[in-house]
């Protein structure tokens, strides 16, 4: 009986061990909704990190008149870009990863950052000229993305993040468009820093 009652004991006491290994990581606590799903870390898994431009189909586009959307429509890419080259540029400074590129086709064990655009708001003018930071978050100008990490070769979803950045208030009395440009390079730093904890 004491043998049997011991077996039992072995084999729970590894189930344990096991489930407790099977626990996520720890949300990075970088961006505003997190959500982690993997055990181990980047670095044990994966030696390539490859950046997709974000996607801006159905972004929300709010406190913007025709002419501003217009122009909105023109600086688009470059908003695109500069989030994508500095999500690059800090993942390469921040990690390990023998390759960190943006937009090539994936190879060997790679993860893949994918996300989108879902609102430009250029906010409300008296909120984001005199209030600055202490405004309410639709009165400011920002914008807000979200993502996901993906195992290139399974497509399983790692982890999954959404946030808005706002800042620079008060710096563009014409068009938000600078605005927008600074705030997509401090988001693309914000997003390698959540790579960089998960790695």
């Amino acid at each position: 009986m004491k043998r049997i009652l011991l077996g039992v004991l072995f084999v729970m006491s590894g189930a344990l061990a096991v489930n407790a290994e099977d626990k996520p990581l720890s949300k990075p606590d970088v961006l505003g909704e997190e959500s982690v799903f993997i055990s181990e870390r980047l670095s044990s898994q994966y030696d390539t990190f490859i950046v997709k431009d974000f996607k801006t189909d159905g972004a929300e586009i709010v406190n913007m008149d025709d002419d501003e959307k217009a122009k909105l429509a023109e600086v688009r890419p470059e908003i695109i870009k500069i989030l994508t080259e500095n999500i690059v540029t800090h993942v390469k400074k921040e990690t390990q990863f023998k390759t960190v590129s943006s937009n090539k086709a994936p190879s060997g064990r790679a993860v893949v950052l994918e996300g989108k655009f879902t609102r430009f708001n250029a906010g409300h003018g008296a909120a984001k000229f005199f209030l600055g930071w202490m405004a309410p978050e639709g009165a400011k100008t920002n914008i807000s993305v979200s993502g996901r990490l993906i195992d290139a070769k399974t497509g399983q979803e790692l982890a999954t993040f959404s946030d808005t950045r706002s800042g620079g208030e008060g710096s563009a009395l014409g068009f938000v468009g600078y605005v927008f440009r600074v705030q997509a390079k401090d988001e693309g730093e914000e997003i390698a820093e959540f790579v960089k904890k998960l790695y």
